[in-house]
């Protein structure tokens, strides 16, 4: 008898796999009425015992089901129909009429029985796409109900019961299929009608798996091969006769009964963990809604999740015992980071990426393939060869492949790929306009020798190839990666260097050196002779500017003077020194200005009067703030130690001025020569450098073109990067549009809006590369268009970038359109570098000189004779003269006052 597989319904119906199995399926309903009524036959026949076991087995995994199946309610009905009958075994048994043949029955129908309960248990541990697309199971089943229909029929024969229509029913249909098996075989039917070729096919498997709603992963492959199902029946049917000999005794002793509260399952059911959700599940405990997660991994900057507006899952699906790419799901993301993220984690093979050159909405397209060295950075290396492929970028909102393969993997897919013929790894969009891919390569024998990994952009006209042979049997590289194609957008090489404008540069030339050296031989001045101070500038240079503070409105002058007392030793002459106070003025100008109020400081802490006595000396520190211009403070400049902003165009002069106790005075003049800042020079590196001076400031205002290191980057301006990418963008828009002068955007505003910079990269369309920069320098939105006088022009030579093809091309300059902006004639400004204002010295006294009267008297002791009768007059130190005419002076105040005193007292009188 052959039952065969039929389309059709069974007498429990096509139940609906939502529904709760032992409320809808009669036919599990009937077995444990059976085997409930038939408990105590085991104990009183020991012989007939395994099959109740083995019954109580089918029908707790049938309850644990998810899904009623009509190919497992078939076999039940078939078993619960078959044991049915033993009850007359039973009684035969205590008539004593059981024959020897009826028992040899009864042992073959144990191990039908067991054969069954082994087909049940490994077909519920297949996922639900292998039970619909493994061809083998129909086969199994179909078997195993031609053998129960044997034993039954024999059993039967053997209990002398006349076979019923019931019996004819049973043995006489087919196994029967329900609505996911007839929805495999029109599958298989529309892709060809075989079966084998389908269920080696993982696309086709996939495919079929998201018309059903199954859950797919890659075991599901592995459970598809040649022999799996045997071999899983095999182990269960050893394990079931384990259990058998296990419980047979507990069985005889305490009944069927007591036995059914122990068994529960065949095995204690395997408990996973969803790397979706990262909670427990068992396969009996999935469904398509089981597990809840989401798109997106979690954002700790933003706590949020970038799929959905709340924290609480949005995606819901069948959980997932390994990570998978069929889909994305927040968890897999961190995964994949911690590979792609470090540099020893992959041996990368070979690898092609292809970035659209549109403006906006460009994307990149890349794949690769190489071996995985580790799952984390500085983890433990992988001992098996695995072999990664990547195709896409790994973000939850874009298509993408990353998957490992160990050497099963590879021979596994290498079955199906030689079965289905589908060498199609992934690919991320079935256009060619723009996608990435991964294939199998394959010999003539269908073996896998490599893997073609490709990328096309949507600028670009052919897509880069690359193929990395793969030894299957190592899971290593076997040989030189092969370049069959290249994309992007390559340039020529040009028949004849590129000649450039020259670089045009309008406005002043400045230098970064003072105009001169601050001048040092000012002499002290007094208001008379009687006061004898030397004074003299300590520091050098001898006013340093802004050395403290800095301010907007004042440049502070901090200077160090000596003070000596030049009175004779002795003299009892010492000076009091009453006050001092300060005054400028700037080279060119006539006349002082005091430094007004708390602008002038002694430092130090020094109080007076201070007395100095003859022949010694004191050191007095002062700070005194010039104030600036308004013009100058509507600049806003803060200048620090050593420059004056005030004194940036003229030398300035601080006269610091002491007045003694008898309100004479005595001062001296200290210069400070403004130094520039120094100005920005080309350095040997680099490729140019653009500027323009601004000669109120006294800067110079300058860019430099410089080259980069680094692969993708082609130059730097003014350290604004200008990519591979870039570059190639610009001149895929000089193609498309014509234009060949294009703006790089990579432009600044200098000095907060005092002057600013454009570039802009110049294309050969010929050679399809851009050949030149061009820079433009001018001032910036503070300066009113109107009064713009200083810019500057220029171009430099892009270095070489890109992949080039070997093959010369006439050049083709740019159309040029961006020029000089206009700009008003500059006049310089004349400043003078010095005067002689404070260019005064001491006057010297005369020198009285005597000689020899003609009368013969003799010359006084003023004058000598040299000996040959000659008067000669005697010279008088002028140390000496000096005091003499400081002696005059303080005899003429006497005198002064005296006769003052002669006249009061005669007006007393």
């Amino acid at each position: 008898m052959s039952t065969g597989v039929v389309r059709g319904q069974t007498s429990i119906g096509a139940a609906s796999n939502a529904m709760e199995p032992v409320v809808n399926n009669p036919a599990l309903s009937t077995a444990i009425e059976v085997f409930s009524s038939l408990s105590d036959v085991g104990k009183a026949i020991p012989f007939v015992a395994p099959a109740f076991i083995l019954l109580k087995i089918i029908i707790d995994i049938e309850r644990r089901a998810q899904d009623v199946d009509a190919k497992c309610n078939d076999i039940l009905e078939r078993l619960t129909f078959m044991l049915s009958h033993l009850p007359i075994v039973r009684k035969m048994h205590d008539e004593g009429t059981l024959m020897q043949a009826t028992k040899q029955v009864v042992e073959r129908m144990n191990e039908a029985v067991k054969g069954a309960a082994a087909l049940i248990a490994a077909y519920r541990k297949q996922s639900p796409i292998a039970r619909r697309l493994s061809i083998s199971n129909r086969e199994k089943f179909s078997t195993c109900a031609d053998a129960l229909n044997v034993c039954c029929s024999d059993l039967l024969l053997s209990l002398q019961i006349r076979q019923s229509q019931q019996l004819d029913a049973l043995t006489n249909r087919a196994v029967p299929l329900d609505e996911d098996d007839e929805a495999a075989m029109t599958f298989v039917e529309t892709h060809g009608g075989d079966f084998e070729a389908v269920q080696y096919d993982r696309e086709l498997v996939k495919e079929f798996a998201e018309e059903r709603h199954m859950a797919m992963d890659d075991s599901v492959m592995g459970e598809l091969e040649d022999g799996v199902v045997a071999e899983a029946v095999g182990q269960v049917s050893e394990r079931l006769e384990a259990i058998v000999k296990e419980n047979l005794s507990a069985a005889i002793a305490g009944g069927l009964k007591d036995l059914a509260a122990q068994l529960t399952t065949v095995q204690q059911e395997q408990t996973f963990v969803c790397v979706q959700c990262e909670l427990s599940f068992t396969r009996s405990s999935n469904h398509p809604t089981a597990c809840s997660y989401h798109k997106a991994p979690y954002d700790s900057w933003s706590k949020s999740y970038g799929c959905c507006d709340t924290a609480h899952p949005c995606q819901y699906s069948f959980h997932r015992e390994k990570h998978h790419c069929d889909y994305p799901y927040g968890t897999f993301f961190p995964r994949v980071w911690g590979i792609n993220n470090y540099v020893d984690t992959t041996d990368d093979w070979a690898s092609v990426t292809d970035t659209s050159l549109e403006e906006e909405g460009g994307t990149t397209e890349k794949a690769s393939v190489g071996q995985l060295l580790r799952w984390k950075s500085r983890g433990e290396r992988l001992k098996s060869p695995t072999i990664l492929i990547s195709v896409g970028t790994a973000r939850w909102s874009e298509r993408y492949y990353f998957n490992t393969f160990t050497l099963e993997d590879l021979q596994n897919i290498s079955k199906s790929v030689r079965h289905s013929k589908r060498t199609l790894i992934y690919r991320t969009s079935p256009s060619e306009d723009a996608y990435a891919s991964a294939e199998w390569i394959l010999a003539v024998s269908g073996k896998i020798t490599g893997v073609r990994v490709t990328a096309k952009a949507n600028t670009s006209s052919t897509p880069f190839i690359r193929v990395c042979p793969i030894d299957l049997s190592t899971g290593q590289k076997s040989g030189d990666i092969l370049a069959i194609s290249e994309g992007g957008l390559r340039s020529y090489v040009p028949a004849i260097p590129y000649v450039l404008p020259e670089t045009v540069r309008v406005g002043p030339e400045l230098k970064d050196t003072p105009l001169r050296a601050a001048r040092k031989d000012f002499k002290t001045r007094t208001s008379s002779p009687g006061l004898r101070v030397i004074m003299r500038g300590v520091d050098e240079p001898p006013l340093a500017a802004n050395a403290q503070m800095g301010s907007t409105r004042f440049d502070y002058m901090d200077a160090t003077v000596s003070v000596f007392n030049n009175n004779a030793p002795g003299s009892n002459l010492p000076i009091t020194i009453a006050a001092a106070k300060a005054a400028f003025r700037y080279v060119g100008e006539k006349e002082y200005k005091d430094v007004e109020g708390e602008g002038f400081k002694v430092l130090d802490g020094a109080q007076f009067p201070l007395t100095i006595d003859p022949r010694q000396s004191l050191t007095f520190k002062f700070q005194a703030a010039i104030p600036r211009t308004e013009e100058d403070v509507k600049k806003d400049v803060r200048w620090w130690n050593p420059r004056a902003f005030c004194a940036r165009h003229r030398p300035l002069r601080v006269k610091f001025i002491l007045e003694d106790i008898e309100g004479e005075e005595a001062s001296l003049v200290l210069e400070y020569v403004f130094k520039p800042f120094p100005f920005s020079e080309k350095k040997e590196n680099d490729l140019a450098a653009f500027w323009f001076d601004e000669p109120d400031m006294i800067s110079r205002n300058m860019i430099t073109v410089s080259p980069d290191d680094s692969s993708d980057v082609v130059a730097r301006i003014d350290g604004q990067e200008v990519k591979v990418k870039q570059l190639q963008q610009m001149v895929y828009k000089a193609l498309k549009t014509g234009k060949t002068e294009l703006d790089l955007e990579i432009g600044r505003e200098k000095g907060y809006g005092e002057w600013e910079w454009k570039a802009w990269a110049l294309v050969d369309i010929s050679c399809r590369r851009v050949y030149a920069f061009k820079v433009l320098l001018h001032e910036g939105k503070n300066v009113p268009e109107e009064k713009r006088r200083f810019a500057c022009l220029g171009y430099v030579l892009c270095p070489d970038y890109g992949d080039v093809i070997p093959k010369a091309r006439p050049v083709s300059y740019a159309t040029e359109s961006i020029r000089l902006p206009p700009l008003q004639p500059y006049v310089p400004v004349e400043y003078p570098a010095d005067d002689k204002v404070d260019d005064w010295k001491p006057v010297v006294p005369p020198k009285p000189s005597r000689t020899l009267s003609s009368n013969g008297v003799p010359p006084s002791p003023s004058v000598l004779s040299n000996g040959s009768g000659t008067a000669v007059p005697l010279q008088i130190p002028d140390e000496l003269n000096t005091r003499l005419a400081s002696l005059d002076v303080n005899l003429g105040r006497i005198a002064d006052a005296l006769e003052q005193l002669v006249g009061a007292l005669q007006v007393r009188r």
